[in-house]
């Protein structure tokens, strides 16, 4: 009964704060101004008490939680003063999107109506929650680069239990996977490719385990079969074999500069399958100038999980080729391609399933330093003390 009143009252007030700019009549709904406060109660309820945690994945509707944290940052994502709350709320996603059920819950419908310039779709929680958080990256405040890996991770850890994926997020994923295999935003730092394993990584999950469903992002992959073969042709340019590149994404220019300021995803999580065994995260090193080096290059291409994504290009780029050829007028529309791709099965075809791979967060001191140093900035900002007109004059201040 005090879980379930917690996690009630949680949710009540987290969601005032976008219902009551979501009313027919003005100041119907008052809202309230305390979601930091309540952010950082909820990540202290969280992360600090198991048997909490439990009640909120396996009795309650986690999605009551996940839709005001995409709301708030969705809302704030281009306003300076609140990348801390952006943060913390990423923090959250993080911690949950490590448990199965928190997972499995996104892929129930979603049918509230935001007042956020969403595009129109009609699908669950989890295309939700990557709609929001590509909004975040490609058009949000560029110092959130430092949390684009926490971003990724938590796309990257659902993906196995996300049993259908609409349109909208699935060109969304394709559209990410576009900005970061771009050359000269992977030449540009020694970390930025590890952006795309995480999107490789939800690529093979969605294929291997949840294909029946997800033939709208095989077809969106489809589409896109290029931007894979460029990846896997990918060579250091003879200009920039020994010399770094002068040009970066306007996302990537000021990476080197937030580095310390938020963990990185190392520092956050550690690698873990369903077993719960733990696997030794590798630490993320930017170095103050970075040189791109062949050597450097095909180090980490060997370890590119692209073969699943090629596997299936390969065996359906010809079928629809084939399939456009033999019916009338030499081409198919999107329902019929999409009607052909859920009748295709890949069974046979793809590398065998490897373990479903979490990457879990972990506390550390650095985590905990932040969050310190957070809550005190939410504390001062809320305590301070309005000027007394009686306490000084004019004369003194000048």
């Amino acid at each position: 009964e005090d879980f379930e009143l917690l996690f009630n009252g949680l949710a009540k007030l987290l969601n005032n704060y976008h219902q009551a700019m979501n009313t027919l009549l003005p100041n119907s709904i008052k809202q309230i101004k305390c979601h930091q406060e309540l952010l950082v109660l909820l990540w202290k309820l969280l992360d600090e008490n198991k048997a909490f945690l439990q009640y909120t994945l396996k009795r309650a509707d986690m999605n009551r939680i996940v839709v005001p944290l995409l709301f708030l940052m969705y809302e704030g994502r281009k306003e300076p003063s609140k990348v801390g709350m952006i943060h913390i709320c990423t923090f959250i996603l993080l911690l949950l999107s490590g448990e199965r059920d928190f997972a499995v819950n996104l892929n129930k419908p979603f049918e509230l109506k935001l007042p956020l310039d969403l595009p129109p779709f009609h699908g669950n929680h989890a295309d939700l929650l990557i709609v929001c958080l590509h909004k975040v990256i490609v058009n949000g405040y560029e110092k959130l680069n430092s949390v684009y890996n926490c971003f990724l991770t938590i796309v990257s850890n659902i993906s196995p239990y996300v049993k259908k994926l609409n349109m909208v997020s699935s060109v969304r994923l394709l559209r990410l996977f576009k900005l970061f295999s771009q050359p000269r935003y992977l030449f540009d730092n020694d970390a930025n490719h590890h952006l795309i394993f995480f999107l490789l990584d939800t690529f093979n999950n969605l294929i291997q385990y949840q294909y029946e469903g997800n033939e709208q992002l095989v077809y969106a992959m489809v589409q896109n079969k290029d931007l894979f073969q460029k990846l896997n042709a990918l060579a250091m340019p003879a200009a920039s074999a020994h010399t770094a590149p002068t040009t970066a994404t306007p996302k990537a220019q000021d990476s080197l500069d937030e580095v310390d300021v938020v963990p990185s995803v190392a520092a956050l999580t550690a690698l873990t399958d369903v077993s719960g065994d733990d696997v030794a995260a590798p630490p993320v090193v930017v170095p103050v100038k970075f040189t791109p080096t062949d050597e450097w290059l095909q180090g980490w291409k060997k370890k590119l999980p692209i073969n699943t994504s090629l596997r299936l290009l390969q065996y359906l780029v010809p079928q629809l080729e084939d399939a456009c050829e033999v019916a009338s007028g030499g081409s198919l529309d999107e329902a019929a391609i999409l009607v052909f791709l859920r009748s295709t099965t890949m069974v046979g075809l793809l590398p065998v399933p490897h373990a479903i791979v979490i990457r879990k967060y972990q506390t550390n001191q650095f985590t905990n330093l932040w969050f310190t140093t957070f809550t005190w900035g939410v504390i001062f900002l809320r305590n301070q003390g309005m000027m007394i007109k009686s306490a000084f004059s004019l004369g003194e201040l000048m």
